[in-house]
């Protein structure tokens, strides 16, 4: 428990993933994704239940060897492509709740496809949604570099290039641009509450978990190799930080 609020922890990976066959299951450091994400949670001793939500029974084993439970497998009409995430884990609490007699108070959704996550990213989130009564949700974010900002985007008008918007003509430097944030995946936390009222981790009372260093988030193999160059050149300065615990 933390700050007497019951938490529980799913990582949610289905197994027909399109862009990198068997995603999930692909290593970084000799570590899987699930590993990755699963050893991250076993730093955080005050988490009431850390789970996998899978359709498959070799992702299954493979969290068990990492310490996650799996008490259930993913039905497989939330488990396709065109399935929402927060049904799944709706799913997963309900069945959860269902195996465990017990009714969790706070929800923290930990994506395998951000494996540059360290464990107080998560704790972070979790002491924002416990503090905050009127926060429903708190999501992960990283600075949205200048280039890809809205204003810096172009688009074919007839053949010819123009401004995505307007108003980015008024625009002289970088200096004038609002800072924007993108979701990196290390953590989503939702109230037990706000995960069965709302579509999306994105609710009106949101509070943003400011990460500020390089992170990645597993799309395609291009992600792939950018993670193992972040993972190598963290492992190689004497000062640096393990991603999570050995």
């Amino acid at each position: 428990m933390l700050d007497g609020l019951r938490f529980l922890a799913i990582v949610p990976a289905r197994s027909g993933s399109k862009g990198i066959a068997g995603k999930n299951m692909r290593k970084l450091a000799g570590v899987s994704l699930i590993g990755h994400a699963a050893r991250c949670l076993a730093a955080l001793p005050w988490l009431d239940r850390r789970i996998i939500s899978t359709d498959s029974v070799t992702y299954a084993e493979e969290a068990a060897a990492y310490g996650l439970d799996a008490p259930f497998l993913r039905p497989s009409e939330l488990s396709d492509d065109a399935s929402n995430v927060i049904d799944a884990m709706r799913q997963a609490v309900s069945a959860c709740e269902a195996v465990d007699a017990v009714t969790y108070d706070r929800i923290l959704i930990v994506e395998p496809t951000s494996p540059l996550r360290q464990p107080q990213d998560i704790e972070r989130a979790a002491r924002e949604l416990a503090a905050d009564p009127s926060c429903q949700s708190v999501m992960c974010v990283s600075p949205a570099g200048t280039h890809c900002h809205p204003y810096k985007m172009l688009r074919l008008d007839d053949g010819y290039l123009d401004h995505y918007d307007p108003a980015a003509a008024a625009i002289v430097s970088r200096q004038q641009l609002e800072a924007l944030y993108i979701r990196n995946g290390a953590c989503y936390g939702m109230t037990r509450e706000a995960l069965f009222a709302h579509p999306s981790t994105l609710t009106k009372r949101t509070r943003a978990v400011l990460i500020d260093r390089p992170m990645a988030n597993i799309d395609d193999p291009l992600d792939l190799e950018w993670a193992e160059f972040l993972l190598a050149r963290a492992a190689s300065k004497p000062t640096g930080e393990a991603t999570c615990p050995e």
